[in-house]
């Protein structure tokens, strides 16, 4: 890093995405899955730039802006795996455990006549979970991997001491559909209110971020928890009642006409400068 500034922007970024790499394992996304959404993003939003011209940013200035090779830019402009996960040609960033469970449903060397999941015995004759994790590839122990996939309660030992898949897809912990919906419904738009903030040539005003914060006792933050619920749920219920008496339904639905709102959330943790910093 040659400037402070992107120093400091790095630090940041490595808090906010410490918890974000924390909802990412819970959900079974590896750092591979990432790096190709992040990269797609660093693409998409670079060609939405414009010259002083007002022209079309071409494949070199987005290679030159993203760090990337201008064959990679291409390749990623011109990939569908982001709007079609299941398109042809997709590279499989899945990890380990996902693969494991995969290749237990498929793969016809370990299923039964029936082509049903074989129990295996961990490590032994051929067929053995050793067997099936030296089949998914990679390097990692198969006892590592048999950690994991209990974790998720994505298998269980029978009897006898051999082990059965009980998950075909592998989603670590309780993780469900409101995880999602919170990332798109409140992270999304708190971040996207960030970056509008943030530009120097923006058209309009910016908008209200702000952020109250202290440190409190145990008594006093018990308290503070459950009064701070109650004042945000009045809040949010009182704008939702305003926000529907002027919403218009006139107003054309095709997902290009931008939504109003406010979000409220509540925070209790380290702050960002406390982590660690990471190396650059």
């Amino acid at each position: 890093m040659d400037s402070d500034i992107q120093s400091r922007v790095m630090t940041a970024m490595y808090a906010c995405m410490r918890p974000l790499a924390r909802v990412m394992l819970r959900s079974g996304i590896t750092y591979k899955n990432f790096a190709e959404v992040a990269k797609s993003a660093f693409v998409h939003e670079a060609m939405l730039e414009r010259d002083a011209k007002g022209r079309n940013t071409n494949s070199s200035r987005v290679a030159v802006r993203t760090g990337l090779s201008r064959k990679e830019v291409r390749r990623v402009s011109e990939a569908t795996q982001i709007d079609r996960p299941g398109a042809e040609g997709k590279v499989d960033h899945s990890g380990p455990p996902a693969r494991v469970l995969h290749l237990w449903f498929t793969d016809p060397r370990f299923l039964d006549v029936e082509r049903a999941p074989l129990d295996l015995p961990f490590e032994g004759d051929f067929p053995s979970f050793s067997d099936l994790v030296k089949a998914a590839g990679g390097d990692v122990p198969p006892g590592a991997v048999r950690a994991e996939l209990l974790r998720a309660a994505a298998v269980t030992e029978m009897p006898n001491g051999s082990w059965r898949p009980t998950k075909r897809y592998f989603v670590p912990g309780d993780f469900d559909e409101k995880t999602v919906t919170i990332l798109s419904g409140i992270l999304f738009p708190m971040i996207s209110g960030v970056a509008h903030n943030s530009d120097p040539n923006r058209s309009g005003p910016g908008f209200i971020q702000r952020f109250a914060f202290a440190r409190l006792g145990e008594e006093d933050a018990a308290s503070f928890r459950q009064w701070s619920r109650d004042q945000s749920r009045n809040f949010i219920e009182s704008i939702d009642d305003w926000l529907k008496s002027k919403e218009s339904f006139l107003v054309k639905t095709d997902g290009r006409q931008p939504i109003h709102g406010i979000g409220v959330f509540y925070y209790e943790g380290p702050e960002a400068h406390g982590l660690p910093k990471p190396k650059t």
